[in-house]
């Protein structure tokens, strides 16, 4: 077959590239892209391994080729690389210590389940465990170091949902995740991954809880709407490395591993409690739902024990533990998928692998005797006194670059040329009647051209 293109044809094109111009958020960035990160230079933030952990509604499904745990959707998840991609495509996680509280706050309560259809918010059903290699760019480091309110080694977090950050209103996006790449006029820190405790809810108390953010390509758009122009992009293109590369802070910023999963169901009970009905152990949430049973009422404060006493920090730490030691217990028997999980490692190897908090965060570097990585999640606290845990640093904090928003587009007579972000991210002249006119221009010469 021979493929014909007709005038009539490229002209149709010409209107679909104009027409292709719809555009967000009026701003005044240059038309290229701005440099999301400086390029390598002297410094640069050490990588941080840490393990952390996300609820999700589907189960991980094993590449036995690539020996892996990958995420398998009804779209857009067909080869390895895209099903690899969307386990970690812009999510939010929590410290492995901290990954019941959010299932506890949103999803367990009694009045939740009987508006959800019998389940949790959002089919809570399953907790998968990362283990994730980290490094920061460092305009984010430059931008955020000193902030109290992020985790040291973390910018601010920016909640995530169904694959893209989450709207503040209508399709509008955070200014922290149009602070990666500089969209709307923002400066650009680059794809940083952000930090900050999540400790205290009226429906839980977790001492160790804190909550982070992965952007990943074309993150201002769904899952489903997500397209290959869009996560090409330069100003979308997100932090994530190609499988088997190790991030550099540049070109990405996080690589993972899935060490495995753990089912809720299991660990809070209900597999192992009989139904009355059947006279055999319910097999799922649904199941035991459907019998007239609750996971918890927070009104009553009544339900399965293992939710019992939800606002005591003890109770919750130990509620965690309850959780990893289970874990722990069915990847060491290895029976069934756990054959091909990996256990935790151990807090103490995760300090000795890491570099210091003091060579990475410039909060640390300023602390009179530095601080020290706690949790499975590495996260860098302040010593109170010198200890052989608060690992002194290995060189001088210098003073890093800072990110700074590019100047106003101007035409010949040096008059401000108003920009706007099409929906690639890129920059494009924001004129309403220029647009206006060059599509109907352009309409009208295919009308004649079709007369």
């Amino acid at each position: 077959m021979v493929s014909v293109t007709t005038p009539s044809m490229t002209l149709l094109g010409a209107i679909a590239l104009v027409a292709g111009q719809a555009t967000v958020a009026p701003t005044t960035a240059t038309p290229s892209a701005p440099s999301a990160s400086p390029t390598k230079g002297p410094w640069a933030f050490k990588s941080v391994r840490t393990v952390q952990a996300r609820v999700q509604a589907d189960v991980p499904v094993w590449d036995a080729a690539h020996k892996e745990w990958v995420a398998v959707f009804p779209q857009n998840t067909v080869t390895f690389e895209q099903r690899y991609r969307a386990a970690m495509d812009t999510i939010n996680t929590a410290t492995v210590e901290g990954a019941l509280f959010y299932v506890q706050t949103e999803g367990i309560d009694k009045a939740v389940q009987a508006a959800n259809g019998c389940m949790r918010k959002s089919n809570m059903s399953y907790i998968w465990y990362y283990d994730i290699e980290v490094v920061q760019p460092v305009y984010s480091v430059a931008e955020f170091g000193q902030n109290t309110g992020y985790a040291p080694e973390y910018g601010p977090f920016i909640a995530m949902d169904n694959g893209m950050c989450t709207p503040t209103s209508g399709t509008t996006v955070p200014q922290g995740c149009m602070q990666f790449t500089g969209l709307a006029g923002n400066i650009a820190l680059g794809n940083y991954i952000g930090g900050e405790p999540r400790t205290k809810h009226q429906y839980a108390n977790y001492a160790n809880n804190y909550w982070f953010s992965y952007p990943n390509s074309c993150f201002t758009k769904s899952f489903t709407a997500k397209t290959d122009a869009c996560r090409n992009s330069p100003m979308q293109k997100g932090g994530l490395c190609p499988y088997g590369t190790k991030p550099d802070g540049i070109n990405c910023t996080y690589s993972f591993s899935v060490l495995g999963y753990l089912s809720i169901d299991d660990l809070v009970g209900i597999t192992s409690t009989v139904n009355p009905q059947t006279g055999k152990a319910f097999s799922n949430h649904m199941e035991f739902c459907k019998a007239g049973k609750y996971e918890w009422d927070f009104t009553t404060s009544t339900g399965l024990p293992f939710w019992a006493d939800p606002l005591n920090v003890t109770a919750n730490a130990a509620r965690s533990a309850k959780m990893m030691d289970l874990y722990t217990a069915k990847v060491a028997a290895g029976v069934g998928e756990y054959a091909n999980m990996k256990p935790f490692p151990k807090v103490s190897e995760l300090v000795a692998q890491n570099p210091s908090c003091s060579d990475n965060s410039p909060y640390c570097a300023k602390q009179p005797h530095g601080c020290q990585r706690s949790l499975l999640g590495q996260i860098c606290v302040p010593c109170s006194s010198a200890s052989p845990s608060c690992k002194p640093p290995t060189r001088a904090f210098p003073a890093l670059p800072v990110a700074t928003t590019p100047p106003p587009v101007t035409d010949a007579a040096g008059n401000v040329v108003p920009m706007s972000t099409n929906l690639l991210g890129q920059a494009v002249p924001a004129t309403s009647s220029a647009s206006t006119v060059a599509f109907s221009a352009t309409a009208a010469i295919l009308v004649l051209a079709l007369a």
